[in-house]
């Protein structure tokens, strides 16, 4: 029997067009939990019957686009707008180039090379006409998630956020944790132990708060967060609402949560993070929240999906790439990280490795997914000088120049290299 090669996407995708195809749910139930529209399903529910699994694999994995833009084209276009093209809109390029040079092209793709290049600044977006949104029909398809910070302890205890999980379908509380900020840590620590207990969602629906989304010279949209690369990880979709409207069912649970909760803790004398977590998550307090507050689906299953397959503590980790040194060290951290001599893979100087701290506070190096063997050996000690330490120094470098007749350009001007003196961002200025 030939084998066949499916992603864990394709693979998911398959138990649920068994369950379409025996008639256990409906294509609108089936599109859903895929997260793709009806139509699509049905294209793929054709090609299920007539092919076999064969037919949930990508038609496309291994080929090239055939839509896509010509190098040379492309290259040709560039530099048409930076010389005699200068100015042109996309719509007048695209007609231009069909008509002047044979190269049929949309205005959109054009439009896109423009503003990646810099030759067109895209206009402000316009106000958009907000409509209700329907609740999704199975629970688990998307979970609303936000941090509320608040003064939950009124007083008592110091100032935290209450990061909370809220089923779209249904507006269940399905998980709450108290942190002391909307930090990666704290957001990533309770979507582990959520999908511990509940398996992985479908989406998650949250903002564009620095855990969740790269905000900064992130233009197009290329770069993701350490929170979205573990969900991507795990096949969970992220989506960012726009507004507070957008995700109005976790806002309203906030303040709900901000009348309610603060005076059932207030009743309950606590007054620290760990006994407020207790209660919450012990307690009786979500089962008796959703009893008044929620509703029941309009389709009656479970769309989280397991996580045996998933080691989410190794999920779970914030990873940045560092460079091997020639003595097969790594600086992580001010660390000094030294590579041993026996390794599963085979490692060379100046080879990227992936450093991974997981939130227990532990850390592993891979390289190609292989663990390595590593030991710490010290600390990158530096010193730093006071403003007034660099100042006298440099002084006394000037005037041995002028001492020994040599010609100063100036030491800031050629480009004095601040480091060799042990100075690190220092804010200084020349009295």
């Amino acid at each position: 029997m030939d084998k066949l090669n499916m992603s864990k996407k394709e693979r998911e995708q398959l138990g649920v067009f068994q369950q379409l195809k025996s008639g256990q749910i409906t294509q609108s139930e089936a599109a859903e939990l895929l997260n793709i529209s009806e139509r699509w399903v049905n294209k793929k529910l054709k090609r299920y019957r007539t092919q076999g699994d064969t037919g949930l694999i990508h038609q496309g994995r291994g080929k090239p686009s055939p839509k896509r833009w010509n190098d040379q084209d492309r290259t040709l276009t560039i530099e048409l707008l930076k010389s005699e093209w200068r100015g042109f809109g996309p719509t007048f390029t695209a007609e231009k180039l069909k008509e002047l040079k044979g190269i049929t092209v949309s205005d959109e793709t054009v439009r896109t090379v423009m503003i990646k290049e810099g030759l067109l600044i895209p206009d402000p977006r316009k106000l958009k006409h907000r409509k209700w949104r329907e609740r999704k029909k199975i629970r688990g398809i998307l979970v609303q998630l936000d941090g509320s910070p608040h003064d939950w302890f009124e007083g008592r205890g110091p100032k935290c956020t209450l990061l909370v999980f809220i089923d779209d379908a249904t507006s269940e509380l399905l998980w709450l944790e108290f942190s002391e900020s909307e930090s990666f840590h704290g957001v990533a620590s309770a979507a582990k132990k959520y999908m511990e207990k509940f398996g992985r969602p479908v989406s998650f629906y949250v903002d564009y708060g620095s855990v969740f989304s790269v905000n900064l010279n992130n233009a197009e949209r290329d770069k993701i967060t350490q929170f979205e690369r573990i969900m991507k990880e795990l096949l969970v979709a992220v989506s960012h609402a726009r507004s507070p409207q957008a995700k109005g069912r976790v806002e309203r649970a906030n303040q709900t949560l901000q009348d309610r909760l603060v005076k059932e803790m207030r009743l309950a004398d606590i007054s620290s993070i760990e006994s407020a977590n207790k209660f919450v998550q012990a307690g009786n307090f979500i089962a008796s929240h959703n009893a008044k507050f929620a509703v029941p689906p309009a389709t009656e299953g479970d769309a989280h999906r397991p996580i045996k397959e998933y080691d989410l503590g190794d999920i779970f980790c914030t990873q940045v790439n560092r460079k091997v040194n020639n003595d097969f060290t790594v600086h992580y951290k001010r660390r000094i990280i030294q590579l041993e001599k026996d390794q599963p893979a085979i490692i060379r100087p100046k080879d990227h490795i992936i450093m991974c701290e997981h939130l227990d506070g532990k850390m592993t190096i891979r390289i190609r997914n292989n663990k390595l063997n590593f030991k710490e050996v010290g600390m990158r000690k530096v010193r730093k000088l006071s403003p007034v330490e660099f100042v006298l120094k440099e002084k006394e470098e000037l005037q041995e120049n002028e001492d020994a007749q040599i010609p100063v350009l100036g030491i800031l001007g050629m480009g004095y290299n601040h480091q060799n003196m042990g100075v690190e961002n220092q804010n200084f200025s020349l009295c």
